[in-house]
């Protein structure tokens, strides 16, 4: 039997991770006034680099001998380049949405925008790991039969502490504010021509997955770093506004002269 805390953890982390992007969206919207584009924009981004793009290359791949080799004989160096191509593709693939397809809005609020849609997406597709395993759970406790389903997932079910269904959804919440945080730095790349700002985007994605990596089996301290990420994400997030508006002020005065 899956624990009823274990069950409650789920659907909490299924609701931070499907609800909290929708309802933010929608509060955020008329609080800050972004372009509904924004958000499309950061959707579309994330589907066509990661969803359609990345995660199925990934998948081919893990098909060959070749690939499974290196993973068993060189982790870590396989682990970095895992995350540096999360880096690559979501980064350059920002870095594309704000210079061509939301070329006429720069803006620190549409900025916010898009990073709710890619970090929205990513969450909502994240937490639909929670919803089979909510579902499953149920099943095993109504005594259902789970035909087609293995054993190991049974068992992990069943003998997983609570908790940890719940720090998955904390870490949505703070993969989140990095999803917007990073946003913001490419929006600021893009805007001021300075494309340091794109390579500085990358590292620190490529820097936070990685970490994920070398941490795997100590949680507490994988979820600490993140965690410390998501702060500083936050600082930047508020602080980035005033660095925005400062640059649309010199560029009305320029074109005044």
């Amino acid at each position: 039997m899956v624990s009823v805390l274990s069950i409650l953890f789920m659907s909490v982390s299924l609701i931070l991770s499907v609800a909290l992007p929708i309802v933010l969206a929608l509060l955020l919207h008329r609080r800050i006034q972004f372009a509904s584009r924004s958000i499309i924009v950061g959707v579309s981004i994330f589907l066509i680099f990661q969803i359609l793009t990345r995660i199925p290359l990934l998948s081919y791949l893990s098909k060959s001998a070749w690939y499974v080799e290196f993973f068993l004989n060189y982790y870590l160096l396989f682990g970095f380049l895992l995350a540096l191509s999360a880096g690559l593709f979501e980064e350059i693939g920002r870095y594309i949405g704000f210079k061509f397809l939301l070329k006429n809005h720069l803006t620190w609020g549409n900025g916010v925008g898009y990073g709710i849609g890619h970090g929205g997406l990513e969450s909502i597709f994240v937490g639909t790991t929670f919803l089979n395993e909510l579902v499953i759970s149920l099943m095993i406790n109504s005594q259902h039969k789970l035909p087609g389903i293995p054993h190991t997932i049974i068992k992990t079910l069943v003998e997983t502490p609570p908790y940890q269904f719940l720090v998955g959804g904390i870490e949505r919440l703070f993969a989140f504010a990095i999803q917007i945080g990073l946003s913001l730095l490419v929006l600021y790349a893009v805007k001021n021509k300075k494309f340091l700002f794109l390579v500085l985007a990358i590292l620190l994605h490529t820097i936070i997955d990685f970490v994920g990596v070398v941490l795997v089996k100590t949680l507490w301290l994988a979820e600490i770093f993140v965690g410390l990420f998501a702060i500083a994400s936050l600082i930047w997030i508020l602080k980035s506004k005033s660095y925005f508006k400062a640059n649309s002020t010199q560029m009305e005065s320029l074109t005044e002269i």
